[in-house]
């Protein structure tokens, strides 16, 4: 059977931190197939293109969690993903830049966690903002900010990037 387990899990150091240290997003990433290793992850990306924008996010804020979903009953098995993006201070151009994505189809989205690891969000079917607001609180130490959620569902686990350099030639554009 092609699903039987090929390795043990072992119990890891306590040596990690949660949380996202920074993102990116992409609307038009494209790629022809991508060469990922059970270990490595994504190592390359073949016939790659598109931009990946920067969104800075303060620290102990942004997220990132995969749901599973198995159903034994119909034989399905799928995983979805979301990324929690809280951006302070509400201005014209985070608008514009926010409602475009609340507009597109089939975002990715490149996470770094504060281990320094990197996840591909909605590699193949990409991601869609399905929730979102703006806020501007109510006392002066409230959050004045947008904060969204992109969704991903996915037939296989967010991949792990091995570096920026493994989705050459694709663009990173930081803030």
């Amino acid at each position: 059977m092609a699903c039987n387990l090929t390795g043990a899990i072992a119990l890891d150091c306590l040596d990690s931190i949660g949380g996202v240290k920074t993102l990116w997003v992409s609307t038009n990433f494209d790629y022809t197939s991508v060469t990922a290793g059970a270990t490595a992850g994504i190592t390359a990306v073949s016939g790659g293109t598109g931009t990946f924008y920067q969104i800075e996010v303060a620290k102990d804020v942004a997220s990132f969690t995969e749901t599973f979903t198995v159903s034994n009953t119909n034989g399905t098995a799928f995983f979805e993903q979301g990324v929690t993006i809280p951006v302070q201070h509400l201005s014209s151009e985070k608008r514009q830049q926010i409602q475009l994505l609340a507009y597109n189809r089939a975002s990715r989205v490149l996470i770094e966690d504060n281990n320094g690891a990197l996840w591909l969000i909605g590699l193949t079917r990409g991601c869609t903002l399905t929730t979102g607001s703006t806020t501007t609180g109510t006392a002066v130490g409230d959050a004045t900010q947008y904060s969204f959620v992109l969704t991903a569902q996915e037939p296989e686990m967010a991949y792990q990037v091995a570096s920026l350099s493994a989705l050459s030639p694709i663009a990173f554009v930081n803030a």
